[in-house]
């Protein structure tokens, strides 16, 4: 068995973003291999891997808030989500699909529902140190080793995390002025929003089967360029600023488990 992500569609999107839906999850099926145990909610609904409901809603028009993308529920022990959510405001899906911005914002946000920045904290994963901080940092033994090849660097140093922007970004994504264009930063950029090997080992680190084979090319920037790139906040609520909303998972029991 493989790794699957189900797609659940409650209204409101249309077929074109449907389609990108679809296309996201076949992307994360490209990086997650692994098959996780099967889980029946309290509804009697069996979970293979992943369901995630999604949903186009008015809320409060465009460039507002962008909706809420999250895990919701989680297996007992690995604390892996069985579910999750992503409800976005239809009048900013039309805006970022016109922009070409949807297909990268929803496997952004897809990332996020399996667990990237929402799973991190000392609650579940423990994978952060300095939450809070000015120099939050991700401690996963996997990203690290892949940090250290981006930088050249033969020292164990931990990996830096978001430190500006809202709830949504801050410490949830990598630090923007470090990796610039890789998609897991907080901001989109114009171009290429690579997914790289970096991104990969930190599924790993959370507790995923992964394929590094199924990582985009990717190098840091020249740090002489970004020293000049001005973070707009414009960009910002494309991905992950405080105008995306959070969940609060729940944890299965685990009596949930078939098998």
């Amino acid at each position: 068995m493989s790794f699957s992500i189900e797609v659940r569609f409650l209204g409101g999107l249309t077929e074109s973003q449907q389609t990108i839906f679809d296309e996201a999850a076949c992307r994360w099926q490209e990086i997650i291999t692994g098959d996780l145990p099967s889980v029946q909610l309290a509804n009697g609904d069996i979970i293979d891997n992943v369901r995630i409901d999604a949903q186009g809603a008015s809320i409060d028009g465009a460039s507002g808030i962008l909706g809420q993308a999250g895990p919701t529920q989680l297996r007992a022990g690995s604390f892996l989500p069985a579910t999750g959510i992503m409800r976005f405001d239809s009048a900013d899906l039309a805006r970022l699909e016109a922009e070409n911005s949807l297909v990268d914002v929803i496997i952004h946000e897809m990332g996020h529902v399996l667990g990237f920045g929402t799973l991190w904290s000392t609650q579940f994963l423990n994978l952060i140190s300095n939450e809070g901080s000015e120099n939050p940092v991700f401690i996963g033994a996997n990203a690290i080793r892949e940090y250290n090849v981006l930088t050249n660097n033969d020292e164990s140093n931990p990996v830096p995390l978001a430190n500006t922007g809202g709830p949504g970004t801050r410490d949830g994504h990598w630090r923007e002025l470090t990796f610039d264009n890789e998609l897991m930063t907080g901001f989109i950029d114009d171009g290429d929003n690579p997914i790289s090997k970096l991104s990969i080992a930190a599924f790993e680190d959370m507790g995923y089967e992964v394929a590094y084979s199924a990582a985009n090319t990717y190098t840091l920037p020249d740090p002489m360029q970004l020293a000049l790139k001005e973070l707009k906040e414009n960009n910002q609520c494309k991905m992950c600023s405080r105008k995306i909303l959070r969940c609060d998972p729940i944890i299965l029991p685990e009596s949930a488990y078939l098998n």
